[in-house]
């Protein structure tokens, strides 16, 4: 039973320190499964586009906006950059939206 209980505290433990890793590839995912590659690119992520619109490469996006909470209006529509608001309205969840939010974040080059 100790053996048991020592497992269960490691694992969550494990799962506890590494929250970046697993937001990263949840951001990535929700990314991908909603489609936002379809008008963007990551290239730092070898991620291409899959038509021919014209949104920016991503690979940069924590340089590119303000913060977290900026992002998160400029895709609702409710903040606008120099082209204007976001083209796409977004229709995934809540928690897809704070997984892609995370992980653009994290996307940065120097």
């Amino acid at each position: 039973m100790r053996t048991l209980v020592v497992s269960i505290l490691l694992l969550a433990l494990a799962v506890l320190l590494t929250p970046a890793a697993a937001n990263a590839q949840d951001g990535k995912a929700a990314f991908l499964e909603n489609k936002c590659n379809v008008c963007h690119t990551v290239e730092s992520q070898q991620i291409e586009k899959t038509s021919k619109m014209a949104g920016p490469d991503l690979s940069n996006a924590a340089n590119m906006v303000k913060d977290a909470e900026w992002l998160k209006g400029y895709l609702m529509k409710e903040n606008e950059l120099e082209s204007g608001k976001h083209k796409k309205t977004w229709s995934g969840s809540d928690e897809q939206l704070k997984a892609i939010i995370g992980w653009l974040m994290g996307l940065k080059q120097t």
